[in-house]
């Protein structure tokens, strides 16, 4: 994994990748670091599975759930 920060200067950034990623499925994430991000702002809502892991975990980790589920 590459990790790099950069403050660009203009609207598009071009980026060198190592000869061994190329040819390969590669993700590339945007996103600013020095701004707070208000949670009630985002609207992607795949985010949602993050905020529900906890309370979901209390209901699914139990000895009920693991009998209901045996067979799958």
């Amino acid at each position: 994994m590459i990790r790099t920060v950069l403050k660009p200067n203009k609207r598009s950034i071009s980026i060198d990748l190592p000869e061994d990623f190329i040819g390969r499925q590669v993700e590339v994430l945007v996103f600013t670091i020095d701004e707070p991000v208000d949670q009630l702002q985002i609207s992607d809502k795949p985010l949602t599975h993050i905020a529900s892991e906890k309370v979901l975990g209390k209901e699914w980790l139990t000895a009920e759930e693991d009998h209901a589920w045996q067979d799958l």
